[in-house]
C-alpha cells in the first residue's frame, strides 16, 4: 500500500511540474501535445545520465565485491547485475518512449 501511494505521489508531482512549464496558459495543461513534448524532454534529459550512472555504479559495486568474502562477492555480483538491468531498461524507455510519444501525438522529437 505504501508503494502505491509513493508511486502516485511521485507521478503527480512529475505531471504537475511538467504541466506547469508547457505553456504560459494559466488553466493548467494547455494542450496535450505540449504536455507530451515537455514530458519527452524531461525523460530524454534524465534517463541518459541515469543509465550511464547505473553502469558506473555496477562496475564499482562489482569491483568492491571482489575484495570481500564469497558471500559478499555473490551479493555484489547480484547488485551489479541489477544495476546493469536498470541501465538497459532506462535506455529502452528513452528510445521506445520517445518513439511512442512521436507516433501517438505527432510531436517531432530530437532525443
Amino acid at each position: 500500500m505504501k508503494n502505491t501511494v509513493l508511486v502516485a505521489l511521485v507521478f503527480g508531482i512529475l505531471i504537475s511540474s511538467v504541466a506547469g512549464t508547457t505553456t504560459g496558459d494559466t488553466s493548467g495543461f494547455g494542450s496535450i501535445t505540449a504536455l507530451a513534448g515537455a514530458l519527452k524532454d524531461a525523460v530524454c534529459g534524465l534517463l541518459g545520465p541515469v543509465a550511464m550512472l547505473l553502469v558506473v555504479v555496477a562496475a564499482v559495486v562489482y569491483a568492491v565485491g571482489q575484495v570481500g568474502t564469497s558471500e559478499m562477492r555473490a551479493k555484489a555480483q547480484s547488485w551489479a547485475t541489477w544495476a546493469l538491468v536498470g541501465a538497459v531498461v532506462a535506455f529502452v524507455i528513452k528510445v521506445v518512449g520517445s518513439m511512442l510519444i512521436e507516433q501517438m501525438y505527432g510531436v517531432k522529437l530530437n532525443c
